[in-house]
Parts: C-alpha cells; structure tokens; sequence
C-alpha cells in the first residue's frame, strides 16, 4: 500500500546516505552533491529510491530533504560540512497523543481503509479518530518505522492495543466508541526517541507528525534514518534505478575484521538471505515459513505457551539467531530474551485460523535486532487455532510444519498441523 501523498515538484524528497566512518560519509555526500549539480535534469524520486535499494546501511548517516536535485544538492554539501559519527540506536515509541479528533483522514491508504472499516460498524467519531490513528501508525509500520512501544490515551489507547496485537482493529474500534479501558504499555528504559502524532514543534526527545502534513512525513523519515533506524526514506513513492556515485571506501591495512564480544560472523548462508533482504525491500516476505493448525480444547494459557516456545528454541537454537549491525557491519548473535506467544481475543468476524496466520506473517521479519520467531494463538469454536512463523535463514533443516507439530506437543497438544505454506 502506497502514499497517496501529491509527488509532484513541489513535494519534499528525502535523499538518504550512510557509511563506515564520518570521513568516508561526508565524501560520498560531497559526491552525490557534485552528480546532482552536473545534472539538474535528474528526478529527485529516481535518486531517492537508488539510494534505498541496493545499497548496505551503516551506522554514520546523511539525510537531507528539498524538492529539486539542485536544492538537494545544496543541502548534501552543508549536511557534510556538519562532522558525523556513529550512535546507539536509541528505543522508539510511537505516542498517538489523546484521540483528539483529527481534521481529516491522511490519503493513506491504510487509513482511509481504518475508516472505512468504523464506518461499516456505525460507530461514532471516537471510533474514526482510533481508526486514522491506527491507519496512520500502520502505514508508518510498513515503510519502516517500527517502534518499540505504542502509547495512546482516550481513544487513542484503543488504537494502540491494536497495533501492540493485543485487540483486533473491530473491537478494537468498539473500545474507543464505548471508552472501554484498554491496557496500557510501559515506556522502555534507557534512551528513547518518542514519535508523537500530531502537529507541534519537535523537543527533546521527541518527533512530531503530522498526519495531514507531506512534509512533516519528510522531515520525520529524514530524523529517523540519522538516528540509525532503517526507514524508507522514498516515502513510498515510485521510481527507477539511475546512475550514482559508488562509496569511496578506505582500505584499511588489515585484512581480517575484530568481530566485538558476543557477536559472531554470519555464515555464507545467512548472509545470501540478509543480503537480498537489505537490496529488495520487502523481499523478507518472500522467506517467510509459516505453518498452522486448529486444535480442540482449550486455548493454553501465555505462561504454557510461552515455555513451550522456549523449550523449543532451547531445541533448535538457531531459533534464538538474531541479526544485529555493529561497526557498519552485521553479524549474529545469540539471544536470550525470551520472545512472547500472542494470544488473541474472540473475533467472530474472521476465521481463526486465518486470524493467527496474519499476526505472525502478514508483517515481514525487520531484520534488525529482532527475533526471528513468532507464535500466536486464538480461540476457535471448542478449539483454537495456532500459527508459527520463522525467518528461513535460521529455521536450519525443520520445516514449519515441524517445528509447529514440536511446539504442540511441547504445549501438551500432540497434534500434526494441518498445513503450512510460505507466507
């Protein structure tokens, strides 16, 4: 789904850049500002997707925003006159404000669908506004801006159970026409960048968007990608591939790279898989293995599941691979973070087995500091319904057929699944 956003001369493109070190990232600003400059004619929406597709993502970044490839250009000569260096990550959480209602729907499609969606259910305005917000928040979700922690208040928090998969969008839009209380996510320790919807002026600490504002969308993915999160810095918008200025990389005297404590090389295999993951964005869909199944019974409360999905993993501990960029460079390590099993509240409205399939494969792997596993289950008639999902490169030799029948009978259901297919 695309932004339906005007991509005419007077919109507002981001041009994104990175590299290894500070020297080397404002070379290849200086570089790309030289090409631009040599050739006006250039279409600021063709460089902009060359620059997101094809290219390895390091840690020291450049991104500047304007209308015209002689602006940009500018704007890449004063942003690598500013010294750069590599930065932590810090935590994202997307705050979706107090469910004021807003003055529109964003032409995106995600929220225009939202809305339609609280429309077909009659409800009332607070149940549109949890709809936009949610729109909103799902559109930013698939072009890359994945926080951490979704917050909301009024109906807003509504919204925010939704996207945390703790509520389906129909009852979680029923929830904010009736003020129903929705459970509340806690504010991650240590750094945090908070993404805030909503006209205002930024803070510290704190971005704002505003959904009905092009440019605000810019200057946010713009922010975003030089703080290290891998956004979609074309917004969405089409393309074709051009021309540009390569990296002007340093050869370093020494051959052999010190790979940092705790983290190992990726293995030929996983860095085929990562590598056309970071070229094709989206391709992760692609090596998606998802298999489910419908069981009798009753549902297994979180703490079974949850152990049984650990014990699994303990089984196969490449289920506990995790990707992670250290230096400009990836590598792997082993993760000990224990990953949740979601559980879904009724739905009447969608098959079950239907319902689990999406909240584990309808989202692609980020390939980033994230498990690579996911599980989930929900009611289903006398029964309930189960779905595993795991990123290709670390499923190893199982099948998600297979590792879905030993999460069962580790759950105590030991029943074959039904049938898996990629997702």
């Amino acid at each position: 789904m695309e932004t339906t956003f005007p991509a005419g001369p007077e919109a507002l493109r981001v041009l994104a850049l990175s590299a290894r070190d500070g020297r080397t990232a404002a070379a290849a600003a200086v570089r790309l500002a030289d090409r631009l400059a040599a050739d006006p004619s250039l279409d600021p929406d063709d460089v902009a997707l060359t620059l997101a597709h094809g290219r390895e993502r390091f840690a020291v970044r450049h991104a500047v925003t304007g209308t015209s490839a002689a602006g940009l250009a500018d704007a890449l000569r004063e942003s690598a006159a500013r010294p750069r260096r590599a930065a932590p990550v810090p935590a994202l959480v997307l705050d979706l404000g107090d469910g004021s209602p807003p003055p529109g729907t964003p032409p995106l499609a995600q929220a225009v669908e939202a809305s339609a969606t609280a429309g077909d259910l009659g409800l009332p305005q607070a149940a549109d506004t949890a709809a936009v917000l949610y729109g909103t928040a799902s559109w930013l979700a698939a072009h890359g801006v994945r926080p951490d922690v979704v917050l909301g208040r009024g109906p807003a928090a509504a919204a925010a159970s939704a996207l945390r998969g703790e509520l389906s969008l129909p009852d979680a839009l029923r929830a904010a026409a009736t003020a129903t209380g929705t459970p509340q996510a806690e504010t991650p320790e240590g750094e945090v960048l908070v993404v805030r919807l909503g006209a205002g002026a930024a803070e510290a600490g704190v971005l704002c968007l505003d959904p009905l504002d092009p440019a605000s969308y810019a200057r946010l993915f713009a922010t975003l990608w030089e703080r290290g999160f891998d956004v979609d810095c074309t917004l969405g918008r089409g393309g074709r591939r051009v021309r540009l200025p390569g990296y002007p990389f340093q050869r370093s005297g020494s051959v052999t790279a010190t790979v940092p404590a705790g983290l190992r090389p990726l293995t030929p295999h996983e860095q085929r898989w990562l590598f056309h993951d970071l070229v094709r964005s989206g391709s992760a869909a692609e090596h998606t293995l998802c298999a489910t199944a419908v069981l009798p019974g009753p549902v297994p409360g979180a703490p079974a599941a949850d152990a049984a999905l650990a014990a699994l993993q303990d089984r196969h501990p490449d289920l506990r691979t995790v990707f992670t960029r250290s230096g400009g460079r990836w590598f792997a390590r082993v993760s000990g973070r224990p990953v949740p099993v979601t559980v879904l509240a009724p739905d009447s409205g969608v098959a079950p087995a239907g319902r689990v399939r999406a909240a584990t494969a309808q989202d692609t792997f980020a390939a980033a500091d994230v498990p690579l596993v996911r599980c989930a289950l929900a009611p289903a008639g006398d029964g309930w319904a189960v779905a595993l999902a795991v990123y290709a490169p670390v499923a190893a030799s199982s099948s998600a057929d297979e590792l879905l029948a030993e999460w069962c009978e580790l759950a105590g259901a030991p029943l074959r699944p039904a049938s898996a297919a990629h997702a």
